[in-house]
């Protein structure tokens, strides 16, 4: 009798230890990346705003690989910890046909996966100083 039991303990523990990281490894693996723009009329340059949202549960290393406009373009990105959205501001020129990010998330947990994300910004129109009234 004790038998069983301290068996049927072990076998639901290894049946625990087995799940734990099948659940680990099924958490979400991705980022979202939302864009807005508004218009500064006193410098006549959109102030483009990346929203970065890490949905994993873990933290990532977020490697940026491609920004523009060129002469505007974003030198380093934040790390959102798992769960968190961090901001990356951008100025462009007011007559610039957009901007685009392009980015890779790397998971810091082993084995941790990647994710690639590549987001467009399209102004609706064009952004001038605004002259006094």
């Amino acid at each position: 009798m004790k038998f069983r039991i301290i068996a049927a303990a072990l076998a639901g523990a290894l049946t625990a230890l087995a799940a734990a990281p099948a659940a680990h490894a099924a958490a979400p693996r991705t980022f979202a990346t939302e864009v807005s723009g508004t218009c500064d009329t006193t410098t006549g340059e959109w102030v483009v705003d990346w929203a970065i949202t890490n949905e994993s549960d873990t933290a990532a290393l977020l490697i940026l690989m491609e920004s523009t406009p060129a002469e505007a373009a974003l030198t380093s990105l934040p790390w959102p910890q798992g769960g968190a959205t961090e901001h990356a501001i951008q100025r462009i020129p007011g007559a610039s046909t957009g901007a685009h990010l392009t980015y890779i998330a790397v998971w810091t947990d082993f084995p941790g996966g990647s994710f690639r994300s590549s987001t467009e910004f399209t102004p609706a129109s064009v952004c001038e100083i605004s002259s006094p009234a």
